[in-house]
């Protein structure tokens, strides 16, 4: 039992590595004058590489649960890599209502210190 949650673990961080090193590491910058596209943000990048994540996961755990026939070994690797995912949608969806914050504060002066004191809610 307690060489399987290992196994789990160990496939897990592989898997992870292996993401973090897909979608976040940089690339040299080139100089162009007119850029194609506008390359994704790093939360950005983030966020699809835990869905990603979760999505390879999830398919490891269907083969493994089908050749097995056993659902006890890989119930430790699902729970770590879904509430990664989870922190991950938060702390995006956090982000993106500050950013929302601050354009509102530059669209409306008057109404900065509310809007950037304002934690949602009933007013």
């Amino acid at each position: 039992m307690i060489l399987n949650i290992i196994l789990a673990a160990v496939t897990g961080a592989a898997i992870t590595a292996l993401v973090a090193v897909l979608f976040v590491r940089s690339k040299p910058q080139k100089k162009k004058k007119k850029p194609e596209h506008n390359p994704l943000e790093f939360s950005k990048r983030i966020f699809i590489g835990l869905a990603v994540q979760v999505a390879v996961v999830a398919a490891f755990v269907c083969t493994v649960a089908w050749r097995t026939e056993d659902m006890s070994v890989t119930q430790a690797l699902v729970d770590n890599a879904f509430d990664l995912l989870k922190i991950g949608v938060v702390s995006y969806f956090g982000k993106a209502a500050l950013e929302n914050r601050i354009k509102l504060a530059h669209l409306f002066p008057k109404l900065k210190t509310q809007i950037m004191n304002d934690r949602g809610g009933d007013p």
